[in-house]
């Protein structure tokens, strides 16, 4: 019991726990494939009782010399009762499969829900995309389009094995009690073999998660098309088969170490199966021999006793694969049962009202940093945003920009300080209702396989105005040219799953981003590197823009272009993490300081590619 042990340390909740949950489901889904399953057992242990009987028949009928005419209604009788049950186990299976394909799907929907629901800083956080990676499995992969659905046939199995054990010890009740004993003894063992090849699934399958992972993210970066363009320019296609192949080594080198145990294994329950029917053999020769039972009987016995070995044998393998579906529900579980902040609070104040817009936003010595980390990429920053007010955030890469922002718009929570809106601190506030008060564009998105419309608006196109999208795609300066398309605001996008869809420009899709926050009109709007993909003259054209974008809003502007920073009242510089300066453009370029030296730096780059264009 020592691997029983092992196995179970290696679970969350019990084993017992996680069977209960998944009946639980199981009851509550779909109820009526449970009837399936018990229809589908009688049958399924009548059928080999009858097939080892027909032998028996038909040699006591020759042996009595019965009329033909008899010997031929019973060979018929039991022919038809044998098609109608080989019949009625595979129709009932294809209906328990058809409702248990319902319930993988309810599965898979939990983890998308997860997926969307929880917060954003469980996405990010490399523990839990572990756990997504291992309990995936459970509804993504495996026998039967994985272990959840397979898990309703093994109840069958189960079920079917455990009656059929009971049955067949009926019928072998005149036999010696020690050759069950002994065929038991066999069969125990085989169980026994089979789970520790389990438990060495299990463990290597801990070890390969990573490497699958890995794998995983390199076919998706190789069916990446912008990533493609990278690697053909820099000739970067060795590098990456290399890199994949030294991954799928050791993918497959751990593979192989489970492979050898396998091979023990199944040579150990060959020689079980050996021993069984050797003792099976054996015994009913030598009872034929004796005279205490016919030939027909030696036959029906023989076939019994091997159905009777089938049987504890499935009841086995059923175990000791409930016992790994089970493991595979507690990953899965593990996953999408991730505490979620606003479970732990149940009590939260309402949203400021249009009343109190725009918002005033204040940082209270707010300090940040990501688990695991060893330091913060936040420290110790104050700073105050009045109504209305527009801030521009400058800084080096990777200084805390982002960063900052994410930490306003809830996506995380502060290691230590305050975030505070209209004076409420902003972890009273439901985090779902709170993303109400935001429009943003992000330097990283997507776009739907939707319509133009419907990726502005952001919900569906029958609930869309029409007239808020029209007057979002004005405000974002790409009204004309969506207007000059064939279906205007109703082109679908993503060529990739839409061959009639449009296929917008970097500098485009930033537009219709910006139109996507306009259509929002939130109280508090962020734009992150808004003109990253915009030319000179495009973003001359957002700069004019932007007070009326902004106008009624309190506004966040982050760039790494310090040309941009005189449209806005205030400017922050982040550097490693804390502000180190604050003040207007010409209050910072007063201060001759890290601000005047970047502005200083950018000019004379722009200045010198201007000279030598001249």
């Amino acid at each position: 019991m020592r691997g029983g042990k092992e196995l179970q340390k290696q679970t969350v909740h019990s084993l017992w726990d996680n069977f209960q949950y998944m009946m639980r489901h199981w009851w509550r889904w779909n109820r009526r494939s449970m009837l399936w399953v018990l229809l589908t057992i009688p049958a399924t242990v009548a059928l080999p009782a009858i097939t080892a009987l027909i032998p028996k028949l038909l040699i006591d009928y020759i042996s009595e010399q019965a009329p033909v005419g008899k010997m031929i209604a019973m060979v018929c009788l039991v022919s038809l009762l044998v098609a109608l049950l080989t019949w009625i186990g595979p129709f009932l299976s294809s209906l328990l499969e058809a409702d248990t394909m319902e319930i993988k799907m309810r599965y898979r929907m939990l983890v998308f829900d997860k997926l969307l629901y929880t917060d954003y800083g469980n996405i990010e956080n490399e523990e839990n995309r572990l756990k997504f990676e291992r309990g995936k499995d459970f509804v993504f992969t495996g026998a039967n389009n994985g272990p959840c659905t397979y898990f309703f046939f093994c109840i069958t199995q189960l079920l079917t094995g455990i009656v059929g054990i009971c049955s067949f010890l009926g019928l072998l009740s005149a036999l010696k009690m020690w050759t069950l004993i002994i065929i038991l003894a066999t069969c125990v063992f085989d169980y026994f073999l089979s789970f520790k090849l389990t438990r060495e699934d299990y463990a290597a399958t801990d070890k390969l998660a990573p490497f699958y992972q890995r794998l995983s993210y390199f076919y998706r970066l190789a069916n990446n098309v912008p990533s493609g363009k990278d690697v053909r320019i820099y000739g970067a296609k060795d590098w990456f088969l290399r890199s994949m192949a030294e991954c799928l080594a050791a993918y497959v080198k751990l593979l192989g170490k489970v492979g050898h145990t396998a091979i023990r294994v199944s040579a150990g329950r060959a020689f079980l199966s050996l021993i069984r029917d050797l003792i099976a053999y054996v015994y009913l020769i030598y009872c034929v021999v004796s005279g205490e039972i016919s030939v027909s009987d030696f036959i029906f016995y023989f076939g019994i006793i091997n159905g009777f070995s089938t049987w504890v044998l499935n009841v086995s393998y059923t175990i000791n694969d409930l016992r790994r579906i089970c493991v595979e529900c507690d990953r899965y579980r593990e996953f999408v049962e991730i505490p979620e902040r606003r479970e732990t609070q149940r009590h939260y104040v309402p949203l400021p009202g249009a009343d109190s817009f725009p918002c005033e936003i204040e940082f209270r010595h707010v300090t940040f940093q990501y688990p695991g980390a060893q330091t913060p990429v936040i420290h110790d920053t104050s700073f105050h945003v009045g109504k209305g007010e527009k801030i521009a955030i400058v800084g080096e890469n990777g200084a805390g920009k982002t960063t900052l922002i994410k930490l306003l718009c809830g996506f995380y929570r502060p290691t230590s300080g305050q975030i505070l809106i209209n004076g409420t601190d902003t972890a009273n506030f439901d985090p779902d209702a709170y993303f109400d008060l935001f429009s943003a564009v992000f330097q990283d998105y997507n776009f739907l396989p939707l319509s133009i419309a419907e990726n502005v608006s952001v919900c569906l196109k029958e609930k869309a105005d029409p007239q808020r999208v029209v007057t979002a795609l004005r405000l974002a300066g790409i009204y004309d040219r969506i207007m000059r398309l064939p279906q205007g605001a109703d082109t679908l996008m993503n060529k990739q799953l839409n061959d009639d869809a449009v296929d917008l420009s970097g500098g485009e899709q930033q537009k219709l981003l910006l139109a996507r926050a306009m259509y929002k009109n939130a109280p508090i709007l962020i734009l992150d590197e808004p003109t990253a993909a915009l030319d000179p003259i495009a973003e001359n054209e957002m700069y004019l823009k932007y007070n009326d974008l902004s106008r009624d809003k309190t506004s966040f502007f982050i760039s790494h272009r310090l040309s941009s920073t005189h449209f806005c009242d205030r400017i922050l510089l982040i550097d490693d993490g804390r502000i180190a300066e604050e003040g207007t453009h010409r209050e910072l370029m007063r201060k001759n300081g890290k601000y005047r030296h970047m502005f200083d730096m950018q000019s004379y780059y722009y200045r010198l590619g201007a000279d030598e264009n001249a």
